[in-house]
């Protein structure tokens, strides 16, 4: 597999990879350049500068550049890139879609900071009709990159996995829209971002984790689909207070939750469809809000469950509003 080669690859530059801080060209955020701009050349070597920046190459090599890089207008700091990647895709290929890619920033002058974005990456030629794909990613931005942006963490790990069973499938931001509701499909999504403060002391937590199931249903009158979804969020990674009701549509409880910057929340959600051929779509849905405010008691978990059957439906009334949006992002759908 690529992945197995890169490691081999690297091996080989390992006296230099030891040399320079592990570091995704897919990640953006933090202080200086952006981590885009870089492709292979027809040798499949890393070339390139960041968007609004100028390079100056200090140093080329198999799978190897490192660069001066500084504003094209105005003045600031000057920074040295370094880019590892593996050269088994030639010709103008950025560098988040190889099988491995490393893009580490160091500032001039600054003391301690790094900003750097480390990609794997195992996907085939047949991606577009496939659908299959791993990828796992590390980004890390520490000292003069943490620029303190809301809700960004300064280190994150990603890791995803597609398989949509030779079904094809659109890659995008949002693994919910990535979902093809088709055949037997399976998607993972998890990242779990920290912030960590001038000592190493973790201040906040930021975990999102998807996972999508479908199965096609014998009866041949549709697809069974579940789609699993866990938002937490804490300490100075959970952006404003809010409030959230879920209402009791079904067995749940019901209730009001509601929370203070630096508490710690999680919503757990849960929809699934199943086609009952001539009987309609049997649905089932659930939806959790848990808060911990951090005063040593434990706080009921506020509740909203369904179950019921009918035909032609297939959104679930879960809440999501404007304070849910605001820290956890857009609101799950089922495809």
């Amino acid at each position: 597999m690529k992945i197995r080669n890169t490691i081999k690859s690297l091996a080989l530059v390992g006296a230099v990879a030891a040399l320079l801080p592990v570091g995704s060209a897919m990640a953006t955020g933090g202080a200086g350049p952006g981590f885009d701009g870089i492709a292979t050349n027809t040798d499949g070597n890393p070339m390139g500068c960041p968007t609004l920046h100028t390079c100056v190459i200090l140093m080329t090599g198999d799978g190897f550049l490192q660069q001066e890089v500084t504003l094209t207008a105005g003045t600031g700091p000057t920074f040295i890139q370094t880019v590892i990647v593996n050269t088994d895709a030639p010709g103008s290929t950025a560098i988040d879609q190889l099988a491995f890619a490393d893009n580490t920033f160091i500032q001039m002058g600054a003391g301690n900071g790094i900003k750097g974005d480390q990609t794997l990456r195992e996907v085939d030629a047949n991606f577009a009709t496939n659908g299959n794909l791993f990828e796992a990613s590390t980004q890390l931005l520490i000292g003069w990159a943490d620029d303190g942006a809301a809700g960004l963490s300064n280190l994150k790990v990603s890791q995803s996995f597609w398989d949509n069973n030779n079904t094809g499938k659109v890659q995008s931001d949002d693994a919910q829209t990535d979902m093809t509701l088709t055949s037997d499909d399976f998607v993972n999504s998890f990242t779990l971002g920290v912030n960590l403060d001038a000592n190493g002391v973790a201040t906040g937590k930021a975990m999102s984790m998807l996972q999508d199931i479908g199965m096609s249903d014998p009866s041949g009158t549709g697809t069974d689909f579940q789609r699993f979804i866990i938002e937490q969020r804490s300490g100075d990674l959970l952006i404003a207070a809010g409030t959230q009701s879920l209402t009791n549509v079904g067995a749940g409880t019901g209730g009001t939750a509601t929370w203070a910057a630096d508490d710690d929340v999680m919503v757990v959600w849960l929809g699934q469809t199943v086609a009952l051929g001539e009987l309609g779509v049997s649905l089932f849905g659930y939806e959790s809000i848990t808060v911990d405010d951090n005063d040593g008691v434990i706080n009921p978990v506020t509740v909203d469950t369904f179950s019921r059957t009918s035909a032609n439906v297939v959104n679930a009334p879960f809440g999501w509003d404007a304070d849910m949006v605001t820290n956890f992002g857009a609101p799950p759908v089922m495809p």
